[in-house]
């Protein structure tokens, strides 16, 4: 199974060592004439030039195609906070390239790429979802693992998370309730406006409380499982944990 996304290279470019400009131009064309000059962008550790020659040899274009050192090399430049790369991570994990196949892997650096402002990963996720490629009793998990590959990167784009916040002391239900109800109410207006379940869980890139994640991802689950109104969620949802409702059991501690 394949999934025929093509990449596409932002225009932002880190340097990590000084370069010419002119290899930076050929690299980005991709033709036969690339490959030096990716090459020697990608031995300085240019993440444009390991993503360039990574395409290169993912696709064949000016040299023979070898999918494990193209990995490698789109591994390298994911890891410097190129989004475009991170896309292509979670594609060899899709399709077995270079990599040994791993949908859970695939959808987390999904994850990450669209968090770090690559619109293409959420065709990615939605092509996943659509084909039932996970399961969402293992999406804790996906979450916490697309969060601590975000926490290694560089050049982070999202937002973080306030892991002292997450752990603040609640003394009553009442005061519990209204702490979490602005989030369960962000959660609620993405389905309000038709977004699917996938843009909901980018809120919880950048968490790192493990409990955090259980609460959103049961929150989001029950959303878009539940057959109460969109214009009725919040208040009901409220009710039912003024009340502790085994319901919504997946937001308490």
């Amino acid at each position: 199974m394949k999934l025929f996304i093509k990449a596409l290279a932002l225009l932002v470019i880190s340097v990590a060592l000084p370069v010419q400009g002119s290899d930076l131009q050929r690299c980005k064309v991709q033709n036969q004439y690339s490959f030096s000059a990716c090459e020697r962008l990608a031995l300085s550790g240019n993440p444009e030039g390991q993503f360039g020659l990574g395409m290169l040899l993912l696709e064949g274009t000016g040299v023979k195609k070898d999918y494990r050192r193209s990995f490698e090399l789109m591994h390298q430049a994911s890891m410097q906070g190129h989004a475009a790369a991170q896309f292509q991570v979670g594609q060899a994990y899709i399709n077995g390239q270079g990599v040994e196949r791993n949908f859970e892997e695939a959808y987390a650096w999904f994850l990450v790429s669209k968090e770090n402002g690559n619109p293409i990963a959420s065709q990615g996720i939605q092509f996943m979802e659509s084909k039932n490629l996970i399961e969402k009793s293992r999406m804790d998990s996906i979450t916490q693992r697309a969060n601590d590959i975000y926490a290694s990167t560089l050049n982070k784009k999202g937002f973080e998370y306030d892991d002292a916040e997450s752990s603040q002391y609640v003394s009553g239900i009442a005061e519990y309730c209204d702490m979490v109800m602005p989030t369960v109410d962000s959660v609620i207006t993405y389905k309000k406006y038709g977004k699917p379940q996938s843009e909901a869980r980018q809120l919880m890139i950048g968490m790192t409380d493990k409990r955090a994640i259980k609460m959103m991802n049961g929150v989001i689950n029950w959303v878009w499982s539940t057959d109460v109104s969109v214009h009725e969620m919040s208040r009901y949802f409220k009710s039912k944990c003024l009340r502790k409702s085994k319901e919504v059991s997946f937001i308490f501690p």
